[in-house]
């Protein structure tokens, strides 16, 4: 967060004895820390402002100027045994005197260090390879009582872009940034959305029309089953494929606490536990499956390796990740083998049409990152065809989680863009 524009900190805090608070700042993740002995809380006072242009900033005793940027902001508070603090709401509140931004007047591009007229509402070019001193450079030229459009080039694939806005914002985190390619549109629907003070929180009704449809389906396949044999199957395998693939490639899935989200993913995860039949596959398979499973791997890790990057680093992959992740490979498994391509062998009799139409639903669930479609249809075309010859499952599973952590461990984070999917990509 920009700290130039954000500098008041407030805390909404009691205690009942004297309490001295710190402020503790990191200007990136990885830097030093600036720490300041700030305020004093009073007992019985409820509200303290803290101006963070205006304290005295040190690290290890020697004085640094005011930080102009905070990656993390900490508070410190120092308390004897015993003693309690109360804190009820913190806050960081615009510079005095920010003159909002004006959407009702008429947009117009400018070059950086120009001065708009009056009237206009000006959205600042980026150049196109303005490294980070360059944008640093031009977040400084804009005055910090106005707020900072600026135009974000789109040359260049999604990924690429997607990094270039990382940069900026990295550089200047105070900017709103507008595609130049939805330029007018963008500024369009935020006026709509300022018109309507409760716009972005208004639920779609339809969202909600649209899944008990979808429910009132998924309970008619269970109690009416189709007697055709390929055409039940290939009734199945799309009201599988059409919740999660509505959530995904619908730009749905936001990560959010959304009940519509969970109410969807449930209803689409019971309808294909139900679907599960004793007999048709197994769980550990033969050492052949495993062999098999473990050169996807081999594969995987030849990849990460090839295009891994000295100065990106190695992400670091907790054991609770992989826990989680094993699992989670393991629902995609059964749901794209034992369940999609299972069935798509029995609509098309061919492994070959199956294996193909199962990668690709499998890299479809991975809309729009790219990268990660590809990877997803190649790595899924093995394990569909794997799982029509073994039937096994945790073998699939295994493989999956390992490559998966392998190429997330060994890839620069703006390849796969830590495997995000949906509307989670563009965050």
């Amino acid at each position: 967060i920009d700290l130039q524009r954000f500098p008041r900190l407030r805390i909404d805090a009691t205690s009942q004895v004297p309490v001295a608070i710190g402020v503790v700042v990191r200007t990136h993740l990885d830097s030093g820390q600036l720490a300041s002995a700030s305020a004093t809380l009073v007992p019985g006072h409820r509200n303290i402002e803290i101006d963070l242009s205006r304290v005295r900033w040190a690290d290890n005793r020697a004085s640094l100027p005011a930080p102009q940027r905070a990656a993390m902001l900490r508070l410190r508070v120092q308390l004897a045994r015993g003693q309690l603090v109360h804190v009820h709401a913190v806050t960081l509140d615009r510079i005095r005197g920010f003159q909002p931004i004006l959407l009702a007047n008429s947009p117009r591009l400018l070059d950086i260090g120009s001065a708009p007229d009056a009237g206009m509402l000006p959205v600042y070019r980026v150049p196109q390879a303005a490294d980070e001193p360059a944008l640093q450079a031009i977040g400084k030229q804009v005055d910090v009582h106005a707020g900072m459009v600026m135009d974000l080039p789109q040359n260049g694939r999604v990924e690429q872009q997607l990094q270039q806005r990382d940069r900026i914002l990295e550089a200047v985190p105070a900017a709103i940034l507008v595609p130049q390619r939805a330029f007018s549109s963008t500024i369009a629907q935020a006026r709509v959305q300022v018109d309507s003070a409760n716009a972005t929180k208004t639920r779609h009704p339809w969202k909600w029309i649209a899944l008990g449809l979808y429910a009132l389906l998924l309970g008619a396949s269970l109690l009416w089953p189709c007697t055709r044999t390929r055409l039940r199957a290939l009734i199945e395998v799309i009201l599988v494929l059409l919740g999660p693939l509505w959530l995904i490639a619908g730009e749905n899935f936001t990560g959010t606490n959304d009940p519509w989200q969970y109410l969807l993913i449930g209803a689409s995860m019971i309808y294909a536990l139900s679907l599960y039949r004793p007999g048709i596959w197994n769980w550990n398979g033969s050492a052949n499956a495993w062999i098999l499973a473990a050169a996807i791997v081999v594969a995987a890790a030849v990849v990460g390796v090839v295009m891994h990057r000295s100065d990106s680093g190695f992400r670091a992959i907790s054991t609770a990740h992989v826990v989680r992740y094993v699992a989670w490979a393991l629902v995609q498994q059964y749901l794209v083998c034992a369940i999609c391509t299972q069935r798509w062998r029995i609509v098309s009799g061919s492994s070959m049409i199956a294996v193909y139409l199962g990668a690709l639903g499998f890299a479809l669930l991975h809309t729009p990152n790219a990268t990660l479609m590809l990877a997803t249809f190649c790595a899924g075309a093995c394990w569909c065809a794997l799982y029509l010859r073994e039937r096994a499952l945790l073998p699939l599973a295994v493989s999956h989680a390992a490559s998966a952590l392998l190429l997330m461990t060994l890839l620069p984070p703006e390849i796969l863009r830590s495997a995000e999917v949906s509307a989670r990509f563009f965050s």
